[in-house]
């Protein structure tokens, strides 16, 4: 009989031990489509921790992300620069000092918006540019924001791709007054490289493609057009949205695949958090840099609190 608990304590200690070894890297920030990818959201509605999945996929199982209070839906860009909002972002950084990448999708409300004003289609590429530097300035002042809480955060802002906006009319009955599809992705896009921009000059920031990505892997056919940028004449393939604006789940992991492929993979990687799961400090050396290490490790390679666990178990077997 004592045999047998002991056996189930050390089952329950590796159990926990792993468990706890999962570890916030990444913050998710922005609107719907952050919400969409988010195991938890700001707004409560239910959530299938699709980005968590992917990178379990891409050989991530112990990397978490976090964005309860940050993937929240029907944001603008100009919400999120409301000082209570903004504080939100610097919040959650310091509740979880192991996260150092921030995947930031915003912009897009604040597109949806203003292509909507019956006189925008008539606005010359100056007048456009204009709109999208104010878009961009609150856009800047979210990626100042997370970079400032501590010299490990990178950012990366990822695009959006090409809206089925013949879909987002019926569903949301939304007016883009007679634009085509050609001059909404173009204009989508412009906005777009106002973001690349921010990249270009921001610090341990940078951009994500994802035009044409969904044409590439869900049109028909498949990988017939060329990425980046798909056919900026053609909208999302059907099928993968219910209103034209929010792709399902699996479009959602073909974005973020592009994201893990292109940046995530490498980092995650390569560098360690300041602060590890268990709140330890890790050690950025040579040796440990080369490796993904999402906690700190004893000699013998098992997370230190997973150890503690085993040891405290195998010891009252030994006692018995």
């Amino acid at each position: 009989m004592a045999r047998n608990v002991m056996t189930f304590i050390i089952c329950v200690a590796f159990a926990v031990g792993t468990a706890q070894a999962k570890t916030k890297r990444i913050l998710i920030v922005g609107d719907s489509w952050a919400m969409s990818v988010s195991a938890e959201n700001h707004d409560g509605f239910p959530s299938k921790d699709v980005f968590d999945q992917v990178l379990a996929d891409s050989g991530f199982p112990d990397v978490e992300t976090q964005g309860k209070v940050t993937a929240w839906g029907g944001r603008k860009a100009s919400d999120w620069v409301k000082p209570k909002n903004l504080s939100l972002i610097t919040q959650e950084l310091e509740a979880y000092p192991s996260i150092d990448i921030v995947h930031l999708i915003i912009g897009g409300n604040d597109y949806l918006t203003a292509i909507q004003d019956p006189t925008f289609i008539s606005k010359t590429p100056e007048q456009r540019s204009e709109i999208w530097n104010g878009i961009a300035a609150n856009i800047q002042k979210i990626v100042d924001t997370c970079l400032a809480v501590r010299s490990s955060i990178r950012v990366v802002i990822a695009d959006y791709d090409y809206l089925d906006t013949n879909a987002a009319q019926t569903f949301w009955h939304f007016d883009f007054h007679g634009a085509s599809v050609k001059q909404i992705n173009s204009w989508f896009v412009e906005l777009g490289d106002k973001k690349k921009e921010i990249a270009a000059k921001s610090e341990r920031c940078e951009y994500l493609e994802n035009w044409g990505v969904l044409q590439y892997w869900f049109g028909s056919p498949a990988k017939a057009v060329s990425l980046p940028g798909g056919d900026i004449n053609s909208p999302m393939p059907t099928g993968i949205s219910p209103d034209g604006i929010h792709p399902n789940d699996d479009a959602h992991k073909k974005l973020l695949q592009n994201a893990v492929d292109k940046y995530y993979k490498e980092w995650l990687k390569t560098r360690t958090s300041e602060v590890a799961a268990d709140g330890w400090e890790s050690k950025r050396d040579a040796e440990t840099s080369a490796k993904p290490i999402f906690s700190p490790l004893t000699a013998n390679g098992i997370h230190s609190n997973q150890w503690k666990l085993q040891s405290v178990a195998i010891g009252v077997l030994a006692s018995s």
